[in-house]
Order: C-alpha cells, then sequence, then structure tokens
C-alpha cells in the first residue's frame, strides 16, 4: 500500500518511508491510500475471537500487503500482551479498559507496536542503516509508553523532550535503569513549548537531511492505525455480553484526536459504529464542532491537533457521512471533577480526567443502545489529585490497580537545555548526525 501526504493527495510513499519519516515533505501527515474493509462474514465469529486473533485481522487488513504474514503475527502477539477489558459499569454503559499495559496508558498500544515495526524494518537492512532517531515531546503518559517500547531496540535513538517543572518527577519517569538509547532532554519552558520544538524539528531541512528523524506520537501513521483496535475488541466483547452491537456508540476523549481519528478509520474498515462521541475539555469555549461537514477546532487546539485534524478531515471528504456520526462535547475543569467523583460514589467506578471526560459524554447520549467509552489511563497515574478530589482515603489498589514497572524506579541523569531551538538542534547534530 501507498502513502500519500495530507498536503498532496499525489505524493505518496511506502509504508517504510511513512513510518521512518513520519511527517511528510510538504509539512503533511501520512494517509494510505486505499482503507481495506474487513468482510463482514468475520463478524459473525468475533466474539469467539481473542484480542490477539482481533488484532491480527484488523492489523492484516491494514498492513498484510506490506508485512509477512508470520512477522506481524509476531508484532500484534508481542504488542498485545496485555488484556483489554470491557467492563459493564451501569446497566447499557461500558467502559472499554486501554490501561492495562505496562505504563498504565492507551499509548502502550500504539507505541509498542510502533516500535515492532521500527525493529522489523531496521532488522530487513541486517542493521546497515542510519540510526533512526525518534523525537517525542511528552508531559508525561506518552513519554513512558515510548521509552518501555523502544528501549533497547537496535538502531534506534529515543530523544523525550519534557517540560524542566517538576523535574525530579520528570525524571522518575523514565526510570532507572534506562536503556542506553534513551534520552531525555529537560527544557526549560512549557509543554508547548516542547511541542513546538519537535515541530521545528521535523520541519527543519538541515536535520532532516542530517538525521533519520521520526515521532512516535500520533502523527505517526504507525503509531494510529493500531488504535483501531480497540473498537473491534470493543464490538467483540458486547456481542459476546449478548448486547446488540451493530448499534454501538463510543465515545473517545479528545487529546490529539488519535483515538477519533481511529475510530473514523474502524468505521471505514467496516466496523458498525452508529455514532462517536469525541469529548474535550475547555474551560471558555467550544473545543470543535461539526461545521458545513467538516470538524472544526478552536484557535489554541488548531494549533495543536492540526495533525489528526487533517487526516479527519480526509477522510470525511472522501466519506461525508462520516461528518453525520461525530458529536463534539466539551467539559470544564469543574464538570469533570465532580463526574470523577459522581461516578465513584455512585457507582464505585474510579476513572482519570479524560476517562470521566469520555464516560460524561456517553451518559449525555441516548438511551437503549450499547454504549462505550474509552477508560485510557489508570487512575494511579494522578493519585494525588484525584484522592484529594474524592476527599476519601482510598485503599492503594483502588488507585493504582496493576504495578506500573517505572513506579518504583530511582532518577536517571539527563541533559537540561533552555527553549531556544539553535541550542537544542546544535545539541542533536553533535549527538545524532549520521
Amino acid at each position: 500500500m501507498r502513502y500519500y501526504s495530507t498536503n498532496d493527495r499525489y505524493k505518496d510513499v511506502p509504508l517504510r518511508s511513512a513510518i521512518l519519516q513520519s511527517v511528510a515533505d510538504d509539512g503533511g501527515v501520512y494517509m494510505p491510500d486505499k482503507i481495506p474493509v474487513i468482510p463482514r462474514a468475520l463478524f459473525n465469529h468475533i466474539p469467539e475471537m481473542s484480542l490477539c486473533e482481533i488484532g491480527y485481522v484488523a492489523a492484516t487488513t491494514l498492513f498484510g500487503s506490506d508485512i509477512d504474514a508470520s512477522d506481524l503475527k509476531s508484532i500484534v502477539s508481542d504488542t498485545l500482551s496485555f488484556p483489554i477489558p470491557l467492563k459493564k459499569i451501569s446497566p447499557a454503559i461500558y467502559a472499554l479498559e486501554l490501561f492495562h499495559g505496562p505504563t498504565g496508558s492507551f499509548k502502550d498500544i500504539g507505541a509498542r507496536f510502533m516500535a515492532r515495526l521500527v525493529d522489523y524494518y531496521i532488522s530487513a537492512t541486517g542493521g546497515n542503516t542510519p540510526n533512526v532517531n525518534v523525537v517525542v515531546a511528552t508531559s508525561g503518559n506518552t513519554g513512558k509508553a515510548v521509552v518501555e517500547a523502544f528501549s533497547g531496540v537496535p538502531g534506534v535513538n529515543v530523544i523525550i523532550f519534557h517540560p524542566h517543572r517538576n523535574h525530579g518527577r520528570n525524571i522518575a519517569l523514565f526510570g532507572e535503569p534506562t536503556a542506553s538509547n534513551i534520552y531525555p532532554v529537560s527544557i526549560h519552558g512549557t509543554f508547548d513549548q516542547c511541542q513546538q520544538i519537535s515541530k521545528q524539528v521535523y520541519a527543519d531541512p538541515e536535520l532532516s537531511r542530517r538525521l533519520t528523524l521520526t515521532s512516535a506520537n500520533s502523527i505517526n501513521i504507525a503509531r494510529l492505525l493500531p488504535q483501531t483496535v480497540y473498537f473491534f475488541q470493543a464490538y467483540a466483547r458486547l456481542v459476546e455480553a449478548g448486547a446488540n452491537a451493530d448499534s454501538m456508540t463510543i465515545a473517545t476523549p479528545c487529546g490529539n484526536l488519535g483515538n477519533l481519528t481511529a475510530a473514523l478509520f474502524a468505521k471505514q474498515m467496516g466496523l458498525p459504529l452508529k455514532q462517536i462521541i469525541a469529548a474535550g475539555r475547555d474551560n471558555e469555549r467550544l473545543w470543535g464542532t461539526i461545521q458545513d461537514g467538516k470538524l472544526a477546532v478552536n484557535a489554541f487546539n488548531n494549533r495543536a491537533l492540526a495533525t489528526n485534524l487533517s487526516r479527519i478531515n480526509s477522510l470525511i471528504t472522501a466519506n461525508p457521512e462520516l461528518s453525520e456520526i461525530i458529536e463534539c462535547h466539551t467539559y470544564t475543569d469543574t464538570e469533570i471533577a465532580e463526574e470523577i467523583a459522581d461516578t465513584y460514589h455512585k457507582l464505585n467506578y474510579l476513572m482519570d480526567h479524560r476517562s470521566a471526560m469520555a464516560h460524561k459524554a456517553i451518559e449525555a447520549t441516548v438511551e437503549g443502545t450499547p454504549r462505550v467509552f474509552l477508560a485510557t489511563a489508570r487512575p494511579g497515574q494522578y493519585p494525588d489529585s484525584i484522592a484529594t478530589l474524592l476527599k476519601d482515603s482510598l485503599p492503594a489498589d483502588l488507585i493504582y490497580g496493576e504495578q506500573n514497572r517505572h513506579s518504583s524506579t530511582r532518577p536517571t541523569s539527563q541533559t537540561s537545555l533552555p527553549a531556544d531551538y539553535q541550542r537544542i538542534k546544535t545539541y542533536l547534530l553533535d549527538n545524532f548526525s549520521k
């Protein structure tokens, strides 16, 4: 399959280039030139299928023309080595828990799949290629998931830009011992500045010429497309539970719009999704709306979300009916906090802030159909804020759940730089150029 730039439909590359480059030369992000459809007959058997079997079907549908079947099966098996359970929260509402991976976040799935694909392509050359430099801006979950996924992968350097504030906590995110291919870089600035720096890195022609650069955010098509597996898993487990899954509604929290984009891909692949609720946070205005058949976001979010926004609107342009199944909901910090407390006290179910947005949105939809919200992070990622919010003394196992393999590690040393692009560019050239 070929992958085209969202800025130029006729500029396309093979999968390997789309993964190892992540951003097209013209600044666009990559899209598959076609979206294969899973035969409807498969859905007759999906409730008997395991998570890995479902993942393999989705992966072969998307990547089977580019990757050997046995290699792809191994990649899926290594990626999905933990459960994604569907839990009934109330009579018609279910939580799809995506946080049972090693770092407690939904990002484990896409990051692990991408790491194994990168390793596959490097191994195919016998290691006779320049090192791939994965550049990531993070304030927490993304960094942890990428570090866990790429640690020790031969031929890959991972450069993590994160804000210097709460320096000790941020160092602890990456743990110790840290693999020798992981390079945390503490930036004396905000997370927005870290994101802006990473965008400048991708757009810099000199860096592109002298370094092999790629992203492990959902900018990268190999991070994004594996997220379609969630939605097929939700469908399978609903059917298994005896629900009418063909009328399923999904609610997802919106950060960089990766999960919303993946849901639309799953719909195009044949998943019978009735409605997709996109829940976002904003204390002053709507985070996003459907206008003139396209998804439009407010000015602040347009700066942050432009990459997957272009993918979403590319999908809608090809199939305008997709705009009719998207519904945007916006919640304030206060509303989200109240939702966490109310859901815990009424239903004995604890959520992080993003999952709470999705739960509140799904509660607002029409009753009578199966409704699933994505629970995207383990509440133990934010124990202090949640315990304060609930004003309760909670059992540790309720907040933390499974052990996070990074949680008990000692801090590791790292580079510290000002939020100055030229200084950061010099650091990259001095340490990672071909």
